[in-house]
């Protein structure tokens, strides 16, 4: 690369390479178990929160509470998506879905979430 020349990387590309992971677009939570850490196969395989000595500051603190904010409404609310549903992407800045992402949240009763 020339010297002076601007280059942008998009860390959300690594994300989907079928070079770094099993079945790169399917939802998998699994592929980050220790068993199989498929996000530890290259130092920028998975980069959330950018890499090396720019990695963002607060990346400790936004992995916790996400799990604390995911762990509740978990526990709360049955998720799902209309039959068929298919989410694009729109890669513009950071990846996001294009339609917002259509959820459907039900709140669970006390029986549903003591049988959970």
């Amino acid at each position: 690369v020339p010297s002076g020349t601007f280059v942008a990387i998009q860390p959300c590309y690594s994300h989907v390479m079928d070079d770094f992971w099993n079945e790169s677009e399917g939802f998998d939570p699994e592929r980050f178990t220790k068993e199989r850490s498929e996000d530890k196969v290259h130092k920028f395989a998975y980069v959330p929160f950018g890499g090396g000595v720019h990695k963002c500051l607060g990346m400790h603190f936004a992995d916790h509470q996400v799990k604390a904010v995911m762990h509740q409404m978990l526990l709360r609310y049955r998720w799902s998506v209309a039959d068929g549903y298919t989410m694009e992407m729109d890669y513009s800045s950071m990846p996001k879905p294009k339609d917002g992402l259509k959820i459907r949240l039900e709140r669970l009763s006390e029986a549903k979430k003591q049988a959970a």
